[in-house]
């Protein structure tokens, strides 16, 4: 009778085990669909804004055409010529105020979302007034369209623009574009840190957990000890070591682990793509 209650007990607790084993699959599971659709939403988020933004410096491109052409008319073409001014100039407010939309779109998103991006959003300003500043330019030349100004003798006065309005149009254009540059970049960062198993759980990369599970990146670990990289141009990793585990869910099938002559072995990246889809960062344990 006593052995059978042992029996019972046993079994239990092997019950509990694999319930709890399949809690902890199921948890990491699920974190990790959740952190391959916000980075897959992120890139969208960037890619989306660096299109729009090549658009509204289009839009600003084709009001100075507008701007020309109004200026430079001939007495012969002036009729004419207006009138297709005036169209192009509708076709334009169209399109910026389309992008307005689109602007305050993206900007509500990004205020709603958990990570919000200061950099994003700064951007996201700056666009809105670039295209206020471009329908104050339509409303001045459609003005002159419509008023005695834009009589030929009297616009062509205002043909040439001073040199500090022209530098400061290329120079807020250049800082858009850096700022383009820099969201770029900051969307193609990724990091990865090599170490002992001691090295890692000593800067929380790694926690050993009760019945020898080991946690990866959990809690407030040390970015510092990370080294950072662009994962465009990252396809090489040397780690120096004999022995390489890597502790971060790479997709198997987007990398290999090559030995070099002298028995070290180097990470070699194939798919990086696939290989950063999970998670920017990358831990690696050599002994």
């Amino acid at each position: 009778m006593k052995k059978s209650f042992i029996l019972m007990g046993i079994g239990a607790l092997m019950l509990a085990s694999c319930s709890g084993n399949n809690q902890k699959i199921a948890e990491d599971s699920a974190r990790i669909a959740e952190l391959s659709a916000e980075y897959a939403e992120a890139s969208s988020f960037n890619d989306s804004l660096m299109l729009l933004m090549g658009d509204i410096y289009t839009g600003l491109d084709s009001i100075n055409m507008q701007e020309g052409l109004l200026y430079n008319m001939g007495a012969g073409e002036s009729v004419d010529r207006r009138a297709e001014i005036r169209q192009n100039l509708a076709n334009i407010k169209a399109r910026l105020e389309s992008n307005r939309k689109l602007l305050s779109d993206m900007e509500a998103r990004l205020k709603k979302s958990d990570n919000q991006n200061s950099v994003l959003l700064k951007t996201i300003d700056q666009l809105k007034n670039r295209i206020a500043s471009q329908d104050e330019k339509i409303s001045k030349l459609e003005s002159d369209l419509s008023s005695a100004r834009a009589e030929i003798d009297t616009l062509n006065a205002h043909v040439a623009r001073t040199a500090v309005e022209l530098v400061a149009e290329q120079e807020a254009k250049e800082k858009a574009q850096a700022e383009a540059t820099a969201i770029e970049n900051e969307a193609n960062t990724v990091y990865y840190a090599i170490g002992t198993n001691k090295e890692l759980k000593k800067n929380d990369l790694l926690e050993k957990k009760f019945l020898g599970q080991t946690k990866v990146l959990k809690g407030d670990f040390n970015e510092s000890y990370f080294t950072k990289a662009d994962k465009r141009t990252l396809s090489v990793i040397p780690t120096g070591s004999k022995k390489v585990k890597i502790w971060t869910n790479m997709p198997e099938d987007s990398y290999v682990i090559e030995e070099n002559e002298d028995k070290t072995k180097t990470i070699k990246i194939t798919n990086p793509k696939e290989f950063w889809s999970m998670t920017p960062f990358l831990v690696i344990q050599v002994d």
